[in-house]
């Protein structure tokens, strides 16, 4: 069999293009014949960044595919009337992203409405969490949506491994690309509340970009006395490896809007990291949304719970990844019977 994936190439910049690159390691493992193709370039440039053993292939390359994966968009160039039949679209993107852009944008941008039309002209579609299935699934006229988990590589996502050596505990990470439905500005505001309760506690914030840094500086320096910055312990700009802050933190915090826990939650759950999240069954700490002295709350009781066993809480975050969001499990049980049945 022989699957082409169409995403974008963003190695270390984009959680789409990271779960492509981890579902075609474990397809390539278990006997599928899996590919990456640009979305939006028919002929790989020379100058995409190296991502090792992944390279894409070009537009002509995919033509005798027996089924396409779309998680981005599917070239014009390649769609007939055999199309439908022979693909699968994910939906990556989360709902309210989505819906705030359409919204700022006055439909310049129409995201979800796109994500309605694939829904419908696919052969089978995929939701990678609850919440988004749950909405999506108002649209899905022809049955055709299903759930399988958002999933990561938890071969590469460990407990062991190098840990950066922070110098204070509980540490507590906001490590994500920031997103107009996902920022750390409440983890921030929030541990003026958590070192009340836990002076020792910091927060360090892994992955700011140069072009938003003067939002950062503002946030953090215009406290007063710039208290602010006395509660953090680093600030990160773009890193091409996270997993040490993951692996030496102690608790994440997921800044999304809806909850829902993407990949930067998995992975950091696969390192041992628990997490603060507004929604979610992965975890029993949410705050009230954007309620900064609850959130701090929720800090204090997950440090509280954890930090008389952290070898054993370590254990049990990661032990949910590997039952509920491990990819080569998902590839084996979901994906691979989800191919045959659009095939046969």
């Amino acid at each position: 069999m022989k699957v082409i994936h169409f995403a974008l190439w963003g190695p270390r910049q984009s959680g789409l293009y990271e779960c492509t690159k981890d579902q075609i390691k474990y397809e390539r493992k278990h006997g599928i014949d899996s590919q990456m193709a640009c979305s939006e370039e028919g002929k790989p440039s020379k100058a995409l960044v190296d991502d090792g053993w992944l390279s894409p292939v070009s537009w002509e390359e995919c033509k005798d595919a027996d089924l396409y994966v779309i998680h981005r968009g599917l070239p014009p160039e390649l769609y007939d009337k055999e199309t439908p039949k022979k693909n699968v679209f994910i939906i990556h993107g989360t709902v309210e992203f989505l819906m705030l852009e359409e919204v700022s944008t006055r439909a310049e941008t129409t995201g979800f409405n796109t994500h309605i039309n694939l829904l419908r002209d696919s052969g089978a579609c995929v939701a990678v969490n609850q919440h988004d299935f749950d909405i999506y699934k108002i649209y899905d006229v022809k049955n055709k949506l299903e759930m399988i988990h958002d999933a990561i590589d938890t071969e590469r996502f460990t407990i062991d491994g190098y840990q950066h050596p922070f110098s204070n505990h509980p540490q507590i990470l906001f490590c994500d690309s920031l997103r107009i439905n996902k920022h750390p500005a409440h983890a921030i505001w929030a541990m003026t509340e958590v070192v009340k309760q836990i002076p020792e506690a910091r927060l360090s914030v892994v992955g700011l970009d140069l072009q938003s840094i003067l939002t950062w500086r503002n946030l953090i320096l215009r406290s007063p006395d710039r208290c602010l910055a006395k509660h953090m312990e680093n600030i990160q700009l773009m890193t091409n490896e996270v997993r040490p802050y993951m692996r030496g933190a102690d608790i994440l915090i997921n800044g999304n809007i809806s909850g829902v826990p993407s990949r930067v939650e998995l992975e950091a759950m696969a390192s041992g990291c628990q997490v603060i999240s507004y929604a979610g069954d992965f975890t029993k700490y949410q705050p009230k949304p954007f309620d900064i002295k609850d959130l701090a709350k929720k800090i204090c009781e997950c440090w509280t719970d954890i930090k008389g066993n952290l070898p054993a809480a370590r254990l049990a975050a990661r032990k949910w990844v590997l039952d509920n969001a491990s990819m080569e499990k998902q590839v084996i049980e979901k994906y691979i019977p989800l191919y045959k049945r659009i095939l046969q």
